[in-house]
Parts: structure tokens; sequence; C-alpha cells
């Protein structure tokens, strides 16, 4: 559902213009676009702490970005859906979510808003002993869960032809363990968790497999053309946030709460999984997007190869 309505402070903006241009005088263009509303979409769970700390303490403000708002929607891929459809401004999930709709959009990663190397668990039937037992994998095709699943069976020398790849969304998952439809599955949080609690249990983490989450806050490059200060702005209030989710966890889980509902314990017991951060682009992470891009290349979720050395915007936060 989308909303076409004009904002009280927008209104103010356009009518503040008209009244100007009748006058004879051009308004300045620069403190318009720093005026401009953004809406920024994330996923509804707390990998994204940052944003709801950011958006509920009003940093966003206090960075010189005063007309910024944060969406939360189902999970990344439909945040980024958001995106490509221009009803966002800028967007954030994970890497294979960015390049599986690289051919619908510019899209343009603009740096790291979170990292983790244990946020991403296998979770098994009790049965279930070690990762080779495995012969009913569940996955959320074209994500993260995906390919942490091929890792899986490629570091631990695992016939794929002898596996089954069951695709689902991430919350019929734990439910799919229980019936026995799945022998385990590789998700994120806090599905692993829900997991557990219906009689699976974690048998290793991405880390594990030799992978590192990460979440990239990205724009479209013609927005981006535009609103190159703002989206810096936006980096900096975010990296503010992180620091207070990483020194004061609670402080944080209270501004997650307040916006989303999720309650405190969940955030924290998440938070302990993860590392928000606000960084640039690291040689490592040009990698790891370029192996998952030619992982999802060999699972035709994407036409052709892509070069992410010319995607990711490296250098364009300072930190």
């Amino acid at each position: 559902m989308t909303h076409s309505t004009v904002s009280p402070h927008r209104r103010k903006l356009l009518l503040g213009a008209a009244s100007m241009l009748a006058a004879g005088a051009a308004p300045a263009l620069p403190a318009l676009a720093q005026d401009t509303p953004v809406v920024i979409g994330v996923g509804a769970d707390p990998v994204f702490t940052a944003f709801f700390v950011a958006a509920n303490e009003k940093l966003f403000a206090k960075h010189g970005a005063p007309n910024v708002t944060v969406q939360s929607y189902t999970d990344g891929g439909e945040a980024l859906n958001a995106l490509v459809a221009n009803q966002v401004q800028m967007g954030c999930a994970g890497e294979p979510t960015h390049i599986v709709r690289l051919s619908r959009a510019e899209l343009r990663p603009l740096a790291v808003t979170y990292q983790s190397k244990t946020y991403v668990k296998l979770v098994a039937r009790k049965a279930i002993a070690s990762a080779d037992k495995i012969r009913k994998f569940g996955i959320v095709a074209g994500s993260v869960s995906e390919y942490v699943t091929g890792l899986t069976l490629k570091t631990l020398n695992i016939d794929a032809t002898k596996v089954e790849m069951v695709r689902s969304g991430p919350p019929e998952l734990p439910a799919l363990l229980a019936r026995g439809d799945i022998d385990a599955y590789f998700v994120w949080e806090p599905w692993p968790t829900l997991g557990v609690q219906q009689g699976g249990h974690i048998l290793m983490t991405s880390g594990d497999v030799g992978y590192t989450s990460t979440l990239w806050l990205s724009a479209t490059a013609p927005w981006l053309a535009a609103n190159k200060a703002v989206a810096g702005n936006i980096l900096k209030a975010l990296a503010e946030a992180s620091e207070i989710t990483r020194k004061d966890p609670p402080r944080a889980a209270q501004s997650v709460q307040a916006i989303t509902r999720i309650p405190v314990p969940q955030t924290l017991n998440s938070l302990k999984d993860m590392e928000p951060i606000v960084r640039d682009f690291t040689e490592t992470d040009v990698k790891t997007a370029n192996a998952i891009g030619d992982f999802l290349l060999s699972k035709q979720a994407i036409k052709a190869p892509v070069d992410m050395s010319k995607i990711l915007q490296r250098g364009f936060y300072k930190g």
C-alpha cells in the first residue's frame, strides 16, 4: 500500500516556493534539497536497531537531515522492493537481497550498517546431530539463507544432488521444521530462536562456514546524485545510533520497542549476536559480494555477472 498524500511540512515548502516565484525570487535549491522528505525502508527486526534509535532519539535532525522517516517492512527484501519502486528514497538489506535487484534499478550501496558472524544460524531437528545428515534444507530463495546453505554444502563437502532445497518465507520455517517437512534451515534471527523453542537445536552459525553477514544502506543512483549531503548526514546519524546501541543495549532496545513494539528482551537477546556499526566497504566486502553474485548467477537468480567493485560506493562514508 502506498500513500500519495503530501505532508504538512512538504506542503509548506511547496507553497513557500510558489509564493517566492510569484514575487520574482527563486528559492535556494540546496536548502530545498536538504529539507526534502526522506523515507528509509528497513526490515522489522533488531538488526535494524540503529535506524530505530536514530528515529526515536531524533538523531537524523541532529546531524542535518531534519525530515527523515524510517519505514519498516516485513524484511529487507520488501524494503528494497519499495526502493526499486521509488516508494522510499533509501533502503537497507543484506548483500544477496541487493544483488538480485540490480537488474531492476541502479542501486548504490553507500556503507555497511551492521555485521555479524553469529546472527545467521543453522537450526536442525533434534534427531539431526551433524550437518552432513541433513537431507532437506529450508531456504529463503535469493537471500543470505540460500547463500549460506550453499557455503555449508561446499565447506562440508556435502553432495548437493543428495539434498533437497525447500523454498519458504522465514516465518514458516520453524513450523516446517516442527512438522518434519524439513531437516534444518540456515536463516537470521528471530527464526532460529523460534525453531529451538519448537524442538530444534542450533548446529552452527554462518561464521562456522566462513561468512560474516552485513547489511548495506543504499539509494538509487538518480536520488543519490541530487542528495549526497543528505545521505552523508543520515550515515552520521546512524553512526551515532550504532555507538549508542553498542554501549547501551537497554536504551537501544527501548527505542526498538517504541517504534516496532518488539519486546525489549527479544531485542537484547538479538543484540548479543550482532555488531551495529557504520563503516566503509573493504576489499573483503567486495570479494564476498562478488562471491555471492557468482553463487546467485549459478542458481540463475541473476541473468548476468556483476562486478560489485563498480557498484559499492567505496569511500562515500568517511567515518
